[in-house]
Parts: C-alpha cells; sequence; structure tokens
C-alpha cells in the first residue's frame, strides 16, 4: 500500500502506510467507539440499534465467546 498524508488537529502532518487488515486490537477500538456512540445517541432508538449491531459485529469479529445479538 502507498503512504497516506494526515494531518493532526495541530496541523501537523504525519506520514502513514495502512494496513491491509484488521486486529483484534482495532476490534476493540471500534466496540468501544460503537459503545460510545450508543450512551450519546441513547435518545434516538434507530441510530442506536444501529450503533449497537456495530458494537455486537466487532465483539463477534473479536471471537469473543457467547457473543450473541439481543434484537
Amino acid at each position: 500500500m502507498k503512504n497516506k498524508t494526515a494531518f493532526t488537529a495541530y496541523k501537523h502532518e504525519i506520514s502513514y502506510e495502512p494496513k491491509g487488515y484488521i486486529g483484534t486490537l482495532d476490534w476493540f477500538n471500534i466496540a468501544e467507539c460503537a459503545r460510545k456512540r450508543m450512551i450519546e445517541m441513547s435518545p434516538d432508538l434507530d441510530v442506536w440499534r444501529g450503533n449497537r449491531r456495530s458494537f455486537y459485529t466487532a465483539l463477534q469479529m473479536m471471537d469473543v465467546h457467547n457473543v450473541g445479538f439481543m434484537d
């Protein structure tokens, strides 16, 4: 993959090479972000359900045992 350029919040330029896969730690981060969005969007039930789906999908991709959707 080619190097990409990004800018931080303080306008500093950084260069990085994107990964070609999503690892367990990445899925954990996705689950954490989805959980935070669930809390923020709790008044909007449709958005909350979508974030809950993302949360449980990320848990399943981490290969956590006994994960099931609670729809």
